[in-house]
């Protein structure tokens, strides 16, 4: 399956999700949020790394496996172009404020 950016799939099996792709996902289990990197030959080539607050999972009866959403957000597959100067402009703008 080719994944269009910003699409989101889900699936109970996350590498199936990406298998095949490149880029930067978001992906989502359970409530807390990952960013996973997928390079040609490997379904995980980073991750997932967990981002944002870290949930706390509740010990509940659960009724199964919890399904993956998975969202392509970028094409790039080195941490070097995610960083980018995305950070750089951000601090410039707020210290010229």
């Amino acid at each position: 399956m080719r994944l269009e950016m910003n699409v989101p799939v889900s699936g109970l099996d996350l590498a199936s999700l990406i298998e095949g792709e490149q880029g930067l996902f978001l992906c989502q289990n359970r409530g807390q949020n990952y960013l996973t990197v997928a390079k040609a030959g490997h379904s995980i080539a980073f991750g997932p790394t967990p981002i944002g607050k870290p949930i706390l999972e509740q010990v509940a009866v659960s009724s199964g496996p919890e399904p993956w959403f998975v969202t392509k957000i970028s094409n790039a597959t080195e941490l070097a172009e995610f960083r980018g100067s995305f950070g750089k402009d951000w601090r410039e703008t707020r210290e010229n404020r």
